[in-house]
C-alpha cells in the first residue's frame, strides 16, 4: 500500500453499531445492562435501562444527534455523500469494512485509525458493565480490522475505573491481536495517568 493519507481521527461510534450487538454479546448477567436501541416517536434511540442515553440510532457523531443542514460543514458533506440517508435505510456503511473502504476511496484515504465508545462507557454510569460494553466493542472491531489490517488500525478502548479491568482487557486484546494500539476511557473522577496508581498498565 502506497500511503499518503492516513486518517487518525476516525470514530466508529456507538450509534453505528449493530443494534444487538451489546445484548447478543454480553455474558448473561450483563445482558439487561446493556445499550440497546428503543422506539420512540422521534426515532430510534440507543438507550440502557437504568436511564442512560447515546444518541439516535444512526445519528450524527459519538452523541448520535440528529442532523441539521448549515450547522457543521463537515456534517453537510457527509449528508451530501447519503450516509445520513443510508443510515437510515439501513445501509451500514460506516460499520461493513467494504463499504467503509469505498468511502475511504471516495475521500483520498488509504487507511484510518479507528476508535470508539470511550465516550458510551462512562455515560453508562456502571463500571462493571462498562467493562463488558468496552470487551464487546474491542472484539467487534478487532473482526472489522482483520477484514482489511492495511486499510483499518484500530485501538482496543479500555476502561479507566479500575487498574485491574484496565490490565484484564490490555492482556485480553494484545493476546487477540488485531487491534493496534488502546485508548484510555478518561473521566474527571479518574486519577490521571501519571499517577503511580497506574504504573502496574505502563
Amino acid at each position: 500500500m502506497n500511503y499518503q493519507i492516513i486518517s487518525a481521527d476516525c470514530h466508529i461510534d456507538l450509534p453505528w453499531l449493530p443494534e444487538d450487538l451489546f445484548t447478543n454479546e454480553a455474558e448473561n448477567h450483563f445482558k439487561d445492562r446493556m445499550p440497546f436501541v428503543s422506539e420512540t416517536e422521534k426515532g430510534r434511540f440507543w438507550v440502557s435501562r437504568n436511564g442512560a442515553q447515546f444518541g439516535l440510532q444512526n445519528g450524527m457523531g459519538s452523541a448520535g444527534r440528529t442532523y441539521v443542514p448549515g450547522q457543521i460543514h463537515r456534517s453537510d458533506r457527509m449528508a451530501e455523500q447519503g450516509l445520513y440517508r443510508d443510515g437510515e435505510l439501513g445501509i451500514p456503511r460506516l460499520t461493513d469494512p467494504k463499504l467503509r473502504i469505498k468511502d475511504q476511496d471516495l475521500d483520498g484515504v488509504q487507511a484510518e485509525v479507528i476508535y470508539g465508545v470511550l465516550g458510551a462507557s462512562t455515560r453508562l454510569n456502571d463500571d462493571d458493565a462498562a467493562s463488558e460494553l468496552l470487551r464487546i466493542y474491542n472484539e467487534w472491531l478487532a473482526t472489522f480490522c482483520e477484514v482489511a489490517p492495511d486499510r483499518f488500525a484500530g485501538l482496543a478502548s479500555v476502561p479507566s475505573h479500575d487498574v485491574d479491568a484496565a490490565l484484564t482487557e490490555v492482556s485480553r486484546v494484545a493476546k487477540r491481536g488485531a487491534l493496534r494500539g488502546i485508548e484510555v476511557a478518561n473521566t474527571h473522577e479518574m486519577a490521571p495517568l501519571f499517577d503511580t496508581s497506574w504504573e502496574p498498565l505502563w
